[in-house]
C-alpha cells in the first residue's frame, strides 16, 4: 500500500540533516508512526552500509514498522533492527551475556508467581520461618500478609527501574526494614536458579553495555543510527539503557513521542527523560506535530478542551460527532451503550464512515478490566459477540496436558528451575524426593495414577526430556503427541475427560503455532531463546478480532477505531480512586486524553447516577471531573 503524500512538516523531519539528535513533539494522530518509518527509509536510503536501531513500545508496533518498511530495499532488513527495548537486550544478552557470568540457559521469570516462591524461598534460606508467617487462621490476616511479601516484589521492580542505590531504598522504603539485604538475598535466589526477571533484562544488559566496552562497540559500528518510539513512557532504567547503547559515538538519535499521552508513571515512567535529559544530554533540536490526521473536529475539540492547544484540526477534517449521557445505573448504562450500537449498525452506511459499519470498527473503553460486567452481560443477551483486547503477556495453559507441556519446557531448558519442577511434581501427583532434585528423568519414571491420562503425561515428559535443546525437531514432536491424544478418545470418555482432550490439542496446535512463529521471525533455533521470547510477549501472535472490542485505555494506547465509546465517567473509577495527587491527576488526565483521541469519527462519553459495589452496597456516583472540563 503506497504511502500518502507527507504534510511539509512531516517531511522536513523525516529528511532532516542525517547525524544529529532530533525529538518529534508528536500529538495524537498526527501520523508519528509514519513519520519515524519514513525517517527510517531515508536513513537506510542515504546510506550505503550504517545500520539503525528502533526501539518500540510493543512488539505489535515492532511489527507494524517491520511491515511497512518490507521491500523497502535489498539489504535493508540487514541494516534495521526493530523491536522493544527488552526483545533488544535480552538478544544481546544471549549473545554477551557470558562475558558478566550469566549462565548461558538464563531463563526469563516472568510469572510473579514464580518470583514469589523464589522470594519466598530466599527468606527461607535467611532463616525467615514464613511459612509459619503464613499460616494464620484468619483469612482477612492472610490476605494482608500475602499483600505485604507481594510489596516487597514491587519494591525490587522499583529499585530496578529507577536504579536506587542502597541509601536511596532505605530512604525511599523506611517501612521495609532491611529492604537492601532482603533484595539482595531475592537476587541471589533468582541466579541460584540460573533465572532472571522481567527488569534484570534490562538490568543486566546495561551492566554489560557498561562493563564490556568492546561488546558495546560491536553494536555501536554497526547500528550508527537510532529511532524511539513513544519515548514519553521511558523510565530511568529504559533511558540509560539506550545511553549505553549509544555510547559517545552514537548521536543520530531520533526520540518521537507526546508528553500528553505519558500514562505508565506506574511503571517508574517520566516525560522527563524525552523533555529535559534527552535535549540535555544529546544536544537534540525539538520540532513539534501537532495537526491531527486521524480525528475529526468534533473529537479535536474534546481533546483541546483536556489539554489545551495540543491538537490543530486540518483542513480536511470531517465534522464528526461527541455526546455526554448520563445513565440512572450501570445497568441503563449497559443497555443504552448496546441500543445506540445497534442503531449504528443499522445504518449500514454513513458519509463519515469509510465502508460498512460493522462491529470492528467500535470499541468500548473503560478505565480498568472492572467496569464492564453489566455491559458484559447485555452484550450476551443480546447475542452481540465481544472480545477484550489484551496485553502481549501470553495467557496460562488451562488442561492438565498444557500445564505439564509448559512446565516441562521450562525444566528441560534449566535443570536448576526448581520452581517449576516441584510445581510440575505437584501437578503429576508426585510427592518431590528429599534426597535429589527433581528431574523429567525421575518424573517420567512412573505413571502418576492421580494425573487425567496418566500415560500421555508420561509419554509427554518422556518425549520432552528426548528433544534436542538447542535444535529440536517440534514438528515430530507436536505429531506425536496429537497422535497419541487421538488415540485416547472412545466413547466411554467421561464428559470431563472428552473436554480435557479437547483442550489439550487445542493448547497443544497454540504450542506449535507460537514455534512457528518464533521460527518465522528468526529469532532462533533454540529451546531456551523460545521460552524467553514467549515471556516477553514475542509470540502472542494475532489476537481475537471477531466482535466488539472491549478494551482498557493502556491496552488500547497506540490503536485507534472509527467509533468509541468512553463508560463509567465517574469520580473514582476515571479519574482512579487511587489518584490522590497532582501528578497522578495529571497522569489520569493523559490517559483521558489518549481515550478520547482513540476516535477517528464518533466519540460517545457515558456515565451511571450509581453504581453496585462488588459487596453489594449501591452507591451513589459524582461524574468524573473530566467531563466538567470537556464542557466548560
Amino acid at each position: 500500500m503506497a504511502e500518502l503524500t507527507l504534510s511539509p512538516t512531516q517531511q522536513a523531519i523525516v529528511s532532516a540533516p542525517i547525524g544529529g539528535a532530533l525529538l518529534v513533539l508528536a500529538s495524537a494522530g498526527s501520523g508519528k508512526t509514519r513519520v519515524l518509518t519514513e525517517r527510517v527509509r531515508h536513513i537506510l536510503a542515504s546510506t550505503k552500509k550504517d545500520g539503525v536501531v528502533a526501539f518500540t513500545f510493543t512488539n505489535a508496533a515492532a511489527a507494524e514498522i517491520k511491515q511497512r518498511l518490507k521491500g523497502a530495499g535489498d539489504d535493508f532488513e540487514e541494516r534495521l533492527w526493530v523491536g522493544t527495548l527488552h526483545s533488544v537486550a535480552q538478544r544481546i544478552l544471549e549473545q554477551y551475556g557470558h562475558t558478566i557470568a550469566l549462565p548461558a540457559n538464563f531463563q526469563i521469570i516472568e510469572r510473579d508467581v514464580d518470583r514469589m516462591e523464589l522470594f519466598m524461598q530466599s527468606l527461607r534460606d535467611a532463616g525467615v520461618d514464613i511459612d509459619d508467617y503464613l499460616a494464620v487462621s484468619d483469612e482477612r490476616e492472610h490476605r494482608n500478609r500475602e499483600r505485604i511479601l507481594q510489596n516487597y516484589l514491587s519494591t525490587f521492580s522499583v529499585i530496578k527501574r529507577e536504579m536506587l542505590t542502597e541509601e536511596e531504598a532505605s530512604a525511599r522504603f523506611p517501612e521495609q526494614a532491611n529492604i537492601w539485604q532482603i533484595f539482595q538475598d531475592y537476587q541471589r535466589a533468582l541466579l541460584a536458579s540460573d533465572g532472571i526477571d522481567f527488569d534484570d533484562v534490562l538490568v543486566l544488559a546495561h551492566r554489560l553495555l557498561l562493563m564490556q566496552d568492546w561488546v558495546a562497540n560491536i553494536y555501536r559500528t554497526k547500528f550508527r543510527h537510532l529511532c524511539v518510539d513513544e519515548a514519553q513512557d521511558l523510565n530511568r532504567l529504559q533511558f540509560e539503557f539506550i545511553k549505553a547503547f549509544c555510547g559517545n559515538s552514537v548521536r543520530s538519535v531520533l526520540f518521537v513521542g507526546d508528553p500528553n499521552q505519558m500514562i505508565y508513571g506506574f511503571n517508574g515512567s517520566s516525560a522527563e527523560y524525552m523533555m529535559s535529559r534527552f535535549p540535555a544530554e544529546f544536544g537534540a533540536s525539538i520540532v513539534k506535530l501537532n495537526e491531527n490526521y486521524r480525528s475529526t473536529r468534533a473529537v479535536i475539540a474534546v481533546a483541546n478542551k483536556l489539554k489545551p492547544n495540543t491538537q490543530e484540526v486540518t483542513q480536511f477534517a470531517l465534522q464528526g460527532g461527541m455526546s455526554i449521557t448520563p445513565y440512572d445505573d450501570e445497568v441503563a448504562e449497559a443497555t443504552g451503550v448496546v441500543h445506540t450500537i445497534e442503531h449504528l449498525l443499522s445504518l449500514g452506511v454513513h458519509p463519515e464512515i469509510e465502508g460498512q459499519i460493522g462491529l470492528d470498527k467500535i470499541v468500548v473503553i473503560g478505565r480498568n478490566r472492572f467496569v464492564f460486567s453489566a455491559l458484559e452481560e447485555e452484550l450476551s443477551k443480546r447475542n452481540i459477540p465481544f472480545y477484550f483486547r489484551k496485553g502481549e503477556r501470553l495467557s496460562d495453559a488451562n488442561s492438565l496436558f498444557g500445564r505439564v507441556l509448559d512446565n516441562a519446557i521450562r525444566l528441560k531448558v534449566n535443570p536448576k528451575d526448581w520452581v517449576n519442577a516441584n510445581r510440575l511434581a505437584a501437578l503429576l501427583g508426585r510427592k518431590p524426593p528429599s534426597d535429589q532434585a527433581v528431574t523429567l528423568e525421575w518424573l517420567a519414571s512412573e505413571a502418576s495414577p492421580s494425573a487425567a491420562f496418566p500415560a500421555i503425561q508420561t509419554s509427554l515428559l518422556k518425549r520432552i526430556g528426548h528433544l534436542d535443546a538447542e535444535q529440536p525437531n517440534i514438528r515430530k514432536f507436536v505429531a506425536d503427541c496429537e497422535t497419541e491424544l487421538n488415540q485416547a478418545a472412545s466413547d466411554n470418555l467421561s464428559d470431563f475427560d472428552r473436554s480435557e482432550l479437547e483442550r489439550s490439542l487445542v493448547e497443544l496446535h497454540e504450542f506449535h503455532e507460537r514455534w512457528t512463529l518464533f521460527k518465522s521471525k528468526g529469532m532462533g533455533t533454540s529451546l531456551v531463546a523460545f521460552r524467553n521470547a514467549m515471556a516477553l510477549g514475542q509470540l502472542a501472535g494475532d489476537q481475537q478480532t471477531a466482535g466488539l472490542a472491549l478494551s482498557t485505555v493502556h491496552t488500547m494506547k497506540g490503536l485507534e477505531k472509527d467509533i468509541v465509546f468512553l463508560i463509567q465517567m465517574c469520580e473514582g473509577v476515571f479519574p482512579d480512586y487511587r489518584a490522590q495527587s497532582a501528578a497522578q491527576i495529571h497522569e489520569e488526565r493523559n490517559a483521558m486524553f489518549v481515550a478520547v483521541t482513540r476516535a477517528r469519527r464518533w466519540l460517545y462519553i457515558s456515565y451511571p447516577h450509581s453504581r453496585r459495589m462488588p459487596w453489594g452496597d449501591v452507591r451513589s456516583q459524582t461524574r468524573s471531573r473530566f467531563l466538567d472540563e470537556i464542557e466548560h
